[in-house]
């Protein structure tokens, strides 16, 4: 059980609260949106379906604001997942518009059917801009978990699915000696093949990790063969998970230069 830190966004049971709370907007947005859209396009279910798809958006938009508060306090314990972070900025500005227009719309829609009035022009002009706001929430969402999914999952099943050539050799592996391995023998471990770094006089061995790692492995790729030490410190000072699992991949210690 992970310990808490106060933030309410970011355990749920002693676990992060972010891959529970995703799924609201990602499941009920597209829901929502595909709802709005027939009853765009359907003039006669519209008494029966309207409200049911603004509550359904409504409360994704309220899902989409929770995912990014709980997503923030999970980026602050593993790091920035990049991409996926910036597309759950686009879904809650996306879902929070439509939600709002819709019922906008809707309730003009009422009044305009109480008045026996017709929307004319207008009303054909606001069902398109509609109707394109709706898809591209759809869009977003359908992104937004992809890239939620392609950064936790895709690399793991890859990475044990059976392979018919064994894996090319690596070469010999240094070896901490008595006075530590030097900082040329980080260097030749460089490439995601066998990924070195040194962080405050540390050794540890990445390899592992380049395809796991929550920004995406190019974060890791820019610092092997090289003594990161600043880089680590400016992402992760102070957090310990991070400290945690780095511990996890020590070596030895680093030879005085």
């Amino acid at each position: 059980m992970l310990p808490a830190t106060g933030n309410p966004f970011d355990l749920a049971f002693g676990l992060p609260l972010h891959p529970l709370a995703v799924h609201v907007p990602v499941v009920l947005l597209p829901l929502g949106a595909l709802g709005l859209l027939l009853v765009l396009a359907m003039p006669r279910w519209r008494a029966s379906l309207a409200w049911p798809v603004v509550g359904v958006l409504g409360i994704a938009a309220a899902g989409a604001l929770v995912a990014k508060l709980s997503g923030e306090a999970l980026a602050a314990r593993v790091g920035s997942p990049g991409q996926h972070e910036q597309l759950g900025n686009w879904l809650l500005a996306t879902a929070a518009t439509l939600f709002a227009a819709a019922l906008a719309w809707w309730l003009w829609q009422r009044r305009l059917t109480r008045a026996r009035r017709s929307s004319g022009i207008i009303g054909l002009l606001s069902g398109i801009v509609l109707a394109a706001v709706a898809l591209g929430a759809l869009i977003i969402a359908v992104l937004t978990g992809h890239t939620g999914a392609t950064a936790v999952w895709q690399d793991r099943v890859a990475g044990i699915a059976p392979s018919a050539e064994p894996e090319p050799a690596v070469g010999p592996t240094p070896s901490a000696g008595e006075d530590g391995i030097s900082i040329g023998d980080v260097a030749g471990h460089d490439d995601s093949a066998s990924c070195w770094v040194a962080i405050d006089g540390t050794v540890y061995d990445l390899t592992e990790w380049v395809t796991e790692h929550p920004g995406g492995p190019d974060r890791i790729l820019g610092i092997c063969g090289t003594d990161a030490t600043e880089d680590f410190a400016a992402q992760h000072e102070g957090m310990e998970l991070p400290a945690e699992r780095l511990a996890q991949f020590e070596v030895g210690e680093l030879a005085d230069r």
